[in-house]
């Protein structure tokens, strides 16, 4: 056969590998000039190679097909012969070479007496005749010998033969179908020898032997070899009994059990059960005192096949197994038999994964971790292949995992497979390739990162990938399961016609039920059920209430073998697809049982994703149908799961994104505590949608382990907590900066971001596990922050002149609370769906005027401020306040965070209202704000002590970039309050400077207030790059201020433009501003500004804020009354007060103030425009 030949058949054979179920005997008919012996021998070959690969059932396909046509050129053997006749010569010339290789490794295997070590090295100097012509000689010499030899010298013989035969069936290297062939013709020339009767005990090894043989058979059929196995094993124990042969019978059992536990024919729940009998049988010999190494083997199967099991209890059988395999681990050590201990910790693995009883979540962990113990033995060098299967197992887990992220476990669980698939090549190992490629379409299928189209592309090429060799005909199990993930990514497809991709599903489901019957294949039969159910919900050919009731009856066959007991989050999830049914064909009461009954199964803790879904199918449709009981019911669950779920999330990014994703759980839940006047519960609501993720890191920063804990150890606990927060923040502005559909594109520089976070987390979990758990056991950073009560919310008025306003923005209205101390619940007032509107179209006006035509927007500011005091109602929520209050606290919501609420303009004939005013007028005690009233009264338990602000030192940052006029006469007023202040000054203010200097701890960690005095600069599109502007223009950034620790700190004050501005895009209100940088690193206070704000009057309006500071007051007072101040202030009165201050006026100064003032009445209040004194706000206590 020339080369070109050869690589004909070898693309023929591969063709037909890998085509589509039905395609071979097309492509046999294109090919019809190939079709000849050669080819025959050809698929010989290569069905041998396949089985050495552990490919059997491509193996055995393709030599069943090279028997047919063998049948059909005359005879597969007539063929063999032929072409043996066609070279008599050759056979003749060579045949004397296998004979004397055979007589020598009978010598050498006799003369060493069967030791491997002298037989080894001699067989792989001639793995060329290692050959089926060595088969053929072996009998042909034994049945010539036979004749010459006396029936004892036979004995002698056989003996050497059996024990070469036992030699080369455990023989690594050459053809392992041939050298099993070899074997099993070894053995049965023993057997010719050794009869029962002759010989009994020495025929019952050989048929034990044989056994062994024809069960790792990799030519013939394999479901025949099978048979021929057990047969064996069954003769053997004929003759070993219990009594007689205690241990040959223990084997033989064991043997047996391993045949049947593979069986292809007969009913597989019946193989299964002798399975376990025959394992028990063995047990009764191999106990672990006596027989330690083979008890724990014999546990080790006896739990796979628990683990298989059909007939008893399906949750009992996995306990079974899982008590098995720790059983076998009791002998089977890392240190005594690594190889033995890592294949049973991947069949741990596999069992927790599977297990119905305990914690779903609990016993993914242990799946997870029994995966990575096993591969600390199965490595990638050592245990290719078992380092890839031990990949693809990791990789189903982490897909199922319910702890930690959902969307970085998918992400963990395609790079496992994509490892996997490095060693899991179509040509190398077809199968098993095959077998990646569908579980990888899974995970592309649930995949939460990337594009969503996209993702659902990929699994549908993964699948059609599987099913080049998961055909109908030889994989009919794996095809039918492929098909089954095919249904599913068909019915989430977003691209293509929708209708056709619905009927795909369809047409998917029906292949897969082709082969997964209700007898066979039970579960797979109820998910398949359940798939269709699925579909015939969403299908939009055909009549709708039709394929709604298709869609119950699929359910409800599911239910058959779905039951709680054995399958309950199946179970759950169908009680689910039932209650999704019914609510569409708009029966309601049996929907909102059916999602109740789901919930029973789906807890938050267990099922988080699950959880939420069902929650809010079952609010929604409470919702709708204004049962409000019940849709709190579901949405009180459902908010439950989303806490969880961000408990576990391992970034700010993502605990945010999965807030905002179900943001319309938390407004539902709110409307509905509103419509049945819960107006407390309503309230409580809201705040656990807001700015989440700063209220938590804020709770944990401070949270220490009790004991006596070594400063060093604390001391590393708060590096590690900062440096943690620092990259988190840094992993967020590189996520925010990609691709704008979201799309994952895992970048070098990403992942090392993610790799070095990673790293931290584990170190401050080893730091806590070795310095601090034995001290304080109970000490957890994770620990879940309880939410505000309405009367925590209450207590944070310090008097009862004191109020609090707080409003909610959702896609359908926006909400005032109210509260004062003396209401035993808040006041609402609810805006229709014009006042949204209107709120809407004011405030993208508003913003659209201050980023394209700032004048403009400064031109018009008094009157729009006038329009958005009329919109929020402001004439009537004050008329809801005790006349008495003289301070103010405002939480605003989204983009109400941009706006002066403390300058809205009231008025009206209310006795609180009774001329024009502003808040800022009517609230002397000040007017302060919050992000939210849980970080208040985070913020305000951080600062026990009364907020009596410390003039003993000052730190500024004092016009870094040299170019605003004013600054210098600011921090030069400023600073002289002070006892001590420290002073970075223009040029003298670098980035490099600054840091050190704040984290010099008798610098910046002493000083009681921070004074910023230049430019600032807020990142619309990327909030996290906001930033404080240094000397040559470096850039201070929001996430570098959060690496600061301000411990002290009672005030920052940021003279800068929009230091206070925040990212409006967050639908869950995280408040990203560089305020939030300020609170977290420690301080109780920060003023900040709104807009870019003009540097005169911003100077002028610092000093008075710090006098007014001097004397006791808070800070909100005081910048209260400093806006106040400045806003009425005339020219003249403003000149005087310099001059009092003795303000150090320089020749510049004064020719600019001349300027400015030129054509100014000394009567004039120059500075009476919002636009003067209304950009700073207080956020704080």
């Amino acid at each position: 056969m020339d080369e070109q030949s050869s690589k004909a058949y070898l693309k023929l054979i591969n063709a037909l590998l890998t085509c589509s179920s039905g395609k071979e005997s097309e492509i046999l008919r294109a090919n019809q000039e190939l079709i000849d012996k050669n080819l025959i021998l050809t698929m010989v070959g290569v069905s041998e190679t396949l089985a050495e690969q552990g490919d059997r059932t491509a193996a055995d396909w393709l030599q069943n097909l090279a028997d047919q046509l063998g049948e059909a050129l005359g005879g597969l053997e007539q063929v063999k012969s032929q072409t043996t006749k066609k070279s008599n010569s050759a056979a003749l010339s060579t045949s004397e070479d296998y004979v004397e290789f055979l007589m020598e490794v009978l010598q050498t295997t006799a003369d060493s007496k069967g030791n491997p070590q002298v037989v080894y090295p001699l067989l792989q100097a001639n793995l060329d005749k290692l050959d089926d012509n060595l088969v053929k000689i072996l009998i042909v010499w034994f049945q010539e010998i036979l004749s010459e030899i006396d029936p004892e010298q036979a004995q002698d013989i056989a003996v050497i033969v059996i024990d070469f035969s036992n030699l080369i069936q455990q023989f690594p290297l050459g053809s392992k179908a041939i050298n099993l062939e070899i074997a099993i013709t070894g053995f049965e020339i023993g057997l010719t020898t050794f009869t029962r009767e002759a010989f009994p005990e020495e025929w019952g090894i050989i048929q034990n032997n044989l056994g062994n043989g024809y069960k790792d058979r990799i030519l013939g059929n394999r479901a025949e070899n099978l048979e021929q196995a057990i047969a064996c094993y069954q003769n053997a124990l004929r003759v070993y009994t219990c009594n007689e042969f205690p241990q040959l019978w223990a084997a033989t059992q064991n043997n047996l059990a391993n045949a049947y536990g593979a069986r292809i024919y007969g009913e597989r729940t019946e193989n299964l059960e002798q399975a376990i009998a025959c394992y028990q049988n063995a047990l009764r010999v191999y106990t672990r005192s006596a027989f330690p190494q083979q008890w724990s083997k014999l546990h080790n199967n006896l739990g796979a096949v628990y683990s298989k099991r059909i007939r008893g209890d399906r949750a009992e059988n996995l306990e079974m197994a899982l008590q098995a395999y720790h059983g076998a681990l009791e002998v089977r050590t890392r240190e005594t038999f690594p190889a033995d201990w890592a294949a049973t910790q991947s069949n741990l693995a596999t069992a927790y994964s599977d297990r119905i009883r305990g914690n779903r979540a609990d016993n993914l962990e242990q799946a997870i971790a029994c995966y990575q113990n096993a591969l600390q033995v199965y490595t990638r060098s050592a245990f290719p292949q078992g380092w890839a299967m031990t990949q693809n197992n990791l990789a189903v887990t982490y897909r199922e995992r319910i702890r930690g992220d959902k969307a970085t476990n998918l992400e963990m669980s395609i790079q496992a497979y994509h490892a996997a698939l490095q060693m899991r090549t179509r040509e190398a190992f077809p199968t098993d390739w095959a077998a990646t490629q569908s579980n990888l379409a899974i995970a592309y299928s649930n995949r939460i990162r990337g594009n969503r189209a996209d993702n659902l592309e990929l699994a549908m090429a993964c699948s059609q990938s599987a099913l080049q060799v998961y055909t109908l005909e030889a994989f009919p199990e794996q095809w039918a399961r492929t098909q089954s993930n095919l249904a599913i990514a068909y019915s989430d497809r977003i691209r293509g016609n929708r209708a056709e991709n619905v009927e795909q599903a369809m047409a998917c489901s029906q292949s897969a039920l082709k082969v997964y019957t209700r007898e066979a294949f039970p579960e797979q039969w109820a998910r398949t059920q359940s798939n269709l159910a699925i579909a015939y919900s969403d299908r939009i050919l055909g009549n709708r209430a039709d394929n709604l009731e298709l869609a119950i009856a699929c359910s409800q066959s599911a239910l058959q073998i779905y039951t709680r007991e054995a399958f309950p989050e199946q179970w759950a999830r169908t009680q689910s697809n039932l209650g999704t049914a019914y609510r569409e064909l708009g029966q309601i009461a049996k929907a909102l049982t059916y999602y109740k009954n789901a919930l029973e199964v789906f807890f938050p803790t267990a099922f988080p994703l699950d959880c939420l879904r069902v929650g809010r199918n079952l609010g929604d449709t409470a919702f709708a149908a204004g049962f409000w009981t019940e849709a709190i019911e579901g949405y009180d669950i459902a908010i439950e799961a989303v806490e969880q779920s961000r408990t576990w999330a391992s970034t700010e990014a993502r605990r945010e994104e999965i807030l905002s994703a179900a943001i319309d759980v938390y407004s539902n839940m709110v409307q509905a505590c509103i419509n049945i006047e819960q107006f407390d519960r309503a309230l409580e609501y809201v705040e656990r949608s807001k700015a989440r993720n700063l209220v938590e890191i804020l709770a944990t920063k401070d949270l220490y382990p009790k004991g006596n804990i070594p400063k060093t150890v604390l001391k590393e606990l708060d590096r590690l907590r900062r440096e943690i927060v620092r990259e988190q923040r840094r992993l967020n502005i590189e996520e925010s900066i990609r691709s704008t559909d979201g799309s994952f594109d895992p970048s070098i520089d990403i992942k090392q971001k993610r790799t070095k976070l990673e790293q931290l987390i584990r170190q401050l979990d080893q730091l806590i596990k070795r310095d601090i758990h034995p001290i304080d056991p109970a000490f957890n950073l994770t620990q879940k922050i309880e939410p505000i009560s309405f009367k925590q919310i209450k207590q944070l008025l310090p008097d009862q002149q004191t109020a609090l306003i707080e409003w909610y923005v959702t896609s359908e209205t926006f909400l005032t609370f109210i509260v004062t101390s003396c209401s035993h619940m808040p006041m609402v007032w609810q805006a229709s769906p014009e006042d949204l509107q209107s709120l809407l179209d004011w405030t993208s006006s508003y913003l659209s005027f201050y980023y394209d035509n700032r004048q403009q927007w400064r031109n018009e500011l008094d009157d729009r401020l006038r329009q958005l005091a009329d919109i929020l109602n402001l004439n009537h929520l004050l008329s809801l306040i005790p006349i008495d209050c003289q301070r103010l606290i405002l939480i605003p919501h989204r983009f109400l965070h941009m706006f002066p609420l403390h300058a809205l303009e009231v008025g009206g004939q209310d006795a609180k209202v009774n001329s024009q005013n502003c808040l800022l007028d009517l609230y002397p005690g000040g007017v302060s704000y919050a992000p939210s009233c849980h970080l208040l009264q985070t913020v305000e338990e951080r600062h026990t002590s009364p907020q009596q602000h410390n003039f003993s030192r000052l730190f500024t940052v004092q016009n870094p970039t040299d170019d605003l006029h004013f600054t210098d006469l600011e921090v030069s007023a400023i600073s002289s309050y002070f006892d001590q202040a420290y002073i970075l000054a223009k040029q003298a203010a670098t980035k490099a400077a600054t840091k050190e200097a704040l984290n010099q701890e008798n610098a910046l960690q002493n000083a009681k207030i921070i004074h910023f005095s230049g430019h600032g600069y807020f990142n619309l599109a990327s909030p996290l790059e906001s930033s404080l502007i240094l000397a040559n223009n470096e850039q201070l950034t929001l996430g570098e201020i959060f690496e600061f620790n301000l411990p002290k700190c009672q005030l920052v004050t940021l003279s800068a433009c929009e230091t206070g501005l925040t990212d409006i895009t967050s639908l869950s209100d995280e408040y990203t501003s560089l305020p939030s940088g300020f609170l977290y690193a420690g301080s109780s206070n920060v003023v900040s500004s709104l807009w870019a704000v003009n540097d005169l009057p911003t100077t002028f309006l610092m000093i008075k804020f710090y006098e007014n500071l001097k004397h006791k007051t808070s800070a909100a007072i005081a910048l209260s009354q400093a806006q106040h101040w400045l806003r009425d202030t005339t020219l003249y009165e403003l000149e005087e007060w310099i001059e009092q201050r003795q303000l150090p006026f320089d020749h510049k100064l004064r020719k600019l103030w001349s300027q400015r003032f030129n054509q100014v009445q000394g009567s004039d209040k120059p500075f009476a425009h919002p636009f003067y004194w209304a950009a700073f706000t207080c956020q704080g206590l």
